[in-house]
């Protein structure tokens, strides 16, 4: 599905969700000497070693535990743990990002050290102060190193991507076919959100916002969304596609001005209120579309060559190491 607009919802904890995956947290180590000299993987001569594997896959395994419970681990896929089949995904992504990188550096791509202090900068942004930002890295047990060299290879593996698929394009005749085909799609809602850690509390704010208390003054008071400080819990207009499953499939379902139940998603919960609800002619969103449909093809344009960068790659995985 196209998305013709990315509406910044829990903008600051998705950032930091993506980060969790990106760089793990430390779990304690039975023998960390071996397991620093251990080989998963081998990029083109370069090892991937078992420590770095570690620093992924025990995120995965932490936000896998929190929604689904340690017994997940237990589960059969086609007569295999799902533990198992979890820990080659997450080899498969580290191979990815190294052939990736590799490719990059390959081309003569380069992160500058004001690229990669800008990025590190706009994570801070996502904090209340700088305290709370060194408090989060040092529970994730990653040092600035290392979460530089994170954003390093972010910074590569974009700029090659931009590079080998500079040329895509999309005509005006596509975007038209595309709109007439996909109509369901350009039914846009504009809702407001507070969002809240514990339900009991959710209730309680619930209750206030249905007895008729000024919605945006509950979520400046009370949501945990940081945006809500200034913007009062709007999330202005989206898409099908554009918020996580609960909370569009919520939202779509409204009438305007009502006021939803609790919406539970990853993030917490939520009370939605609906304002508007409209539906997006084609000469008002044909830029917007046809930019999205670029960035949908490139994106399908680049896996094709990814698939070609792996073909290419001397790649040597060692499974039986994880």
């Amino acid at each position: 599905m196209i998305k013709v607009k990315k509406t910044a919802i829990l903008l600051a904890v998705v950032i930091i969700s993506i980060s969790l995956v990106l760089n793990g947290c430390g779990f304690v180590k039975q023998n960390p000497q071996a397991e620093a000299e251990t080989v998963v993987a081998v990029v083109g001569g370069e090892k991937i070693m078992k420590t770095e594997f570690n620093q992924m896959f025990d995120m995965f395994k932490v936000q896998y535990e929190q929604q689904y419970g340690t017994e997940v681990w237990e589960q059969d896929v086609d007569g295999r743990k799902y533990i198992d089949v979890m820990k080659e995904k997450v080899l498969d992504m580290l191979v990815d990002i190294k052939v990736q990188e590799k490719e990059a550096l390959k081309a003569g791509i380069t992160a500058s050290e004001e690229e990669i202090n800008a990025e590190v900068e706009k994570a801070r942004k996502y904090f209340d102060s700088e305290e709370k930002f060194n408090e989060f890295l040092t529970s994730q047990k990653m040092t600035m190193e290392y979460l530089k060299d994170t954003i390093r290879k972010d910074i590569l593996v974009s700029k090659l991507q931009e590079k080998l698929t500079a040329d895509v394009s999309v005509t005006d005749e596509q975007v038209a076919a595309y709109y007439t085909s996909n109509n369901d799609q350009f039914i846009s809602v504009k809702a407001s959100h507070i969002l809240l850690e514990d339900e009991e509390t959710a209730k309680k704010i619930l209750e206030r916002a249905k007895a008729g208390e000024n919605f945006g003054e509950l979520a400046l008071q009370n949501s945990t969304d940081p945006s809500a400080q200034t913007n009062k819990g709007d999330l202005g207009y989206f898409r099908k596609g554009d918020m996580v499953e609960p909370f569009e499939t919520a939202a779509f379902g409204m009438k305007v001005g009502e006021i939803s139940d609790l919406v539970k998603t990853d993030f917490g919960y939520h009370i939605i209120k609906l304002e508007d609800k409209k539906f997006d002619k084609l000469e008002d969103i044909a830029g917007e579309l046809k930019l999205s449909m670029i960035e949908s093809e490139k994106d399908t344009v680049y896996q094709g060559l990814l698939d070609e960068m792996r073909t290419k790659a001397d790649v040597k995985k060692s499974p039986k190491n994880l």
